[in-house]
This record gives C-alpha cells, sequence and structure tokens, in this order.
C-alpha cells in the first residue's frame, strides 16, 4: 500500500499517545476519549480511555512504540503484565487495544487472539493488538486524522524508494550447481608378456621427463558453481533526492556460506581482488550484510546497483527470504525479496583400476560442490 511508504512513525511515545487518541476517537465517534492521567503516575495498563457511540462501558488503549531500526517486538511477558495491571482498571474495561508501532508479527498476534478467548471466558476484557501496518490503514480510512497526521503535523515525506535484484524484480530464481561421485574399483588385467614390466617402466619414465619439461601455468582460476549471485538495486521513485544512505539485509533461513566472489584465483600473474573496493561488507556469521554506497545521493528515478553477493545455499529445494532495511539522511524503508532455490546435482561415474581383487568395490562419495576451471 502506498500509505505505509509515506507516513513515519511518531517521533516519540508522547506524539504516539496523540495520534492513538485522535484515531480512535474518530473511529469511536467518542469526542471525550481522554489520556489517563500525566506521566509518571499509575495508570493500570491503559494510555487512552473512552466510551464508544453506542457502547456503555469503557475501552482502553495501550500504546507501545518500538524503535524501528531494531524491529523490537511485544514479547509475552510484556504482553501478560499489561494485561494484569488493565484489570485494575476503574471501571472495568470491555475491550484492551494494544496499539504499536511495531510490524506484525504472526505469533504475537496469535498469542493476542489466545488470550483474548481466555480473558472473555474469564469474564473479563477483549483482548486485540493493532500493529503499525493496520494503524496505516486505519489512517488512511478515516478522513479527520488522515488530514490532521498528514498535513497538520507534517508527517508526509515526497521521499520513496524501491529495492529489488539487479533485473528490476522482487524474486529472483536460482540453480547452484551440485555433483555427487561415485567410483567404481575394477580389477586391473595385466597381460602376460615378459617384457611388460620393463616397457611400462620405459613408457613412465618419459612421462615423467616430459612432465619436467612441461611450462608452468601462469594462472588458472577455479569457479564454484554451487553458489548463486545476486546484487541489490536501489531506485528513488520520490521527487525528493535521497541522501547519505546505506542498506541493511539478512538472510532468514540457512545457508553454507556468504562471500563478494565464487572465484579462486592461483599461479601466476593474479590480480587480487583486494585492489578493488568493494561496496558490500559481509557477515557469515549472521547471514547478513550491508551496502555502503559510494555514492552518497540519489535524485529523482535515479538508482544504484551493489557489488554481487554470493551465496551457497543448502543442496536442497526451498525459498530464502532477504529481508533488507534502507536508512538515509530523511527517509526509512524496509522490505522482504525472496529467491527461489531449486538445486540442480550432477551424478558422475568414474572408474579406477586396481590390481588387488580385494580393492575392487563400488565408493559412493558425499554431495560435493560443482567446481570447473575458466581459461585465463
Amino acid at each position: 500500500m502506498e500509505a505505509s511508504k509515506s507516513l513515519r512513525r511518531p517521533a516519540n511515545w508522547q506524539d504516539f499517545e496523540t495520534l492513538c487518541k485522535k484515531l480512535w476517537g474518530e473511529i469511536w465517534n467518542c469526542p471525550e476519549i481522554k489520556k489517563n492521567g500525566r506521566a509518571g503516575q499509575d495508570q493500570n495498563g491503559v494510555d487512552v480511555y473512552g466510551i464508544p457511540f453506542g457502547e456503555d462501558a469503557y475501552f482502553g488503549i495501550q500504546c507501545k512504540g518500538k524503535d524501528e531500526y531494531t524491529n523490537k517486538q511485544f514479547t509475552e511477558t510484556e504482553i501478560d503484565k499489561e494485561i494484569k495491571l488493565a484489570r485494575a482498571f476503574d471501571p472495568p474495561l470491555k475491550k484492551l487495544y494494544f496499539a504499536t508501532t511495531a510490524v506484525k508479527d504472526a505469533s504475537i498476534e496469535a498469542y493476542i487472539r489466545n488470550k483474548n478467548i481466555e480473558n472473555k471466558a474469564a469474564g473479563s476484557f477483549e483482548i486485540h493488538i493493532f500493529s503499525w501496518e493496520d494503524i496505516v490503514d486505519m489512517i488512511d480510512e478515516n478522513r479527520h486524522t488522515h488530514d490532521w497526521y498528514l498535513k497538520s503535523q507534517n508527517f508526509k515525506t515526497s521521499k520513496s524508494v524501491l529495492v529489488t535484484f539487479h533485473d528490476s524484480t522482487t524474486e529472483l530464481s536460482a540453480i547452484p550447481q551440485f555433483k555427487k561421485e561415485t567410483t567404481h574399483y575394477r580389477q586391473k588385467i595385466v597381460p602376460a608378456h615378459p617384457v611388460y614390466p620393463e616397457a611400462l617402466n620405459n613408457i613412465i619414465s618419459v612421462n615423467k621427463m616430459m612432465q619436467g619439461l612441461a611450462y608452468p601455468v601462469a594462472s588458472t582460476t577455479e569457479v564454484n558453481l554451487s553458489y548463486f549471485s545476486f546484487a541489490l538495486r536501489i531506485q528513488n521513485t520520490g521527487d525528493s533526492p535521497i541522501e547519505e544512505f546505506k542498506l541493511f539485509f539478512e538472510i532468514e533461513e540457512d545457508i553454507q556460506d556468504m562471500a563478494d566472489t565464487n572465484e579462486n584465483h592461483t599461479g601466476l600473474a593474479v590480480i587480487s581482488k583486494s585492489f578493488f573496493r568493494s561496496d558490500l561488507i559481509l557477515s557469515n556469521d549472521s547471514n547478513a550484510g550491508k551496502v555502503l554506497p559510494e555514492t552518497k545521493i540519489l535524485v529523482g528515478d535515479d538508482s544504484y546497483t551493489s557489488d554481487e553477493v554470493y551465496i551457497k545455499p543448502l543442496a536442497e529445494k526451498h525459498d530464502l527470504k532477504i529481508k533488507w532495511k534502507l536508512i538515509s539522511k530523511d527517509l526509512k524503508d524496509e522490505g522482504v525479496l525472496k529467491v527461489l532455490v531449486c538445486p540442480d546435482i550432477q551424478y558422475l561415474n568414474k572408474t579406477v583400476l586396481v590390481e588387488d581383487p580385494l580393492q575392487v568395490r563400488i565408493n559412493v562419495g558425499d554431495l560435493e560442490d560443482m567446481i570447473i576451471n575458466k581459461d585465463n
């Protein structure tokens, strides 16, 4: 929804309480809606209260501002504590709303639903939760609060951003390659010829001599095809410049490795990657990274594409979710990109001849990376 990109969260908890009072006052058609007491006083789990039009009992709102930089959420302990406090509100509440600037959380919403059923069965008040996305929807649906919040409070921004993969999509298909090798050890048939040992020794000697005359390879490059890569594209979709921006990203699912290349250079005349400055900082411990662009400003419709990130996923069909968060001088936004991983596992067979019949066997190897040599 476009509104969610153009509404900032209130700067502090006092402003958030004021927004909740204004919004639910309009929803409830309740001019008498009030904040509960003053700062420092015991509020019994209720920050805002009122009697909605057509009702005969009080509804209460517990306002919870959360830090959008760290994605802090409610905890079940917090919820239980506030419900216990709200039971002491005088007179008894009919409903208790949790309003929060935190993003929606399915597990917390499920916990609230269960507490609602439990509380009603005990003859107490109903319990509901409204996260920031819910509140943005309600602001958009209630004209007076919408006009007050966007115009009077000047919380509307002309800044917006679109973050995608390098091909301007939000969903990417990846086909990393792996191999599984089966080795067949078979008995070698040695012909009965009296001169064979001497002839074989001569051939081995000649091969060793030729190898000694071979020129060394100037350089080799191994490419690991078990990695897939992507770059992140940041586009200014607003009509104001985005300044001093940086992008954080995190992979929620398990992966085997994350790197800034899938190549390994050996031999002579190798140009080290360290000579080139990357805009990426990667952390394998947390499956996270950040993009620190050399560009400090994006004007309208301009875009920036990061260096490539290389991921070695688990060798199974699954989805990866990449959570991103952009922070700039005057704009913060976040979202999720998706990677559909469908590995290509190649089953290879190799034959090894052995003289000892006791060594004849079949050996099935483990799943390995698919590595090839690239011509330099």
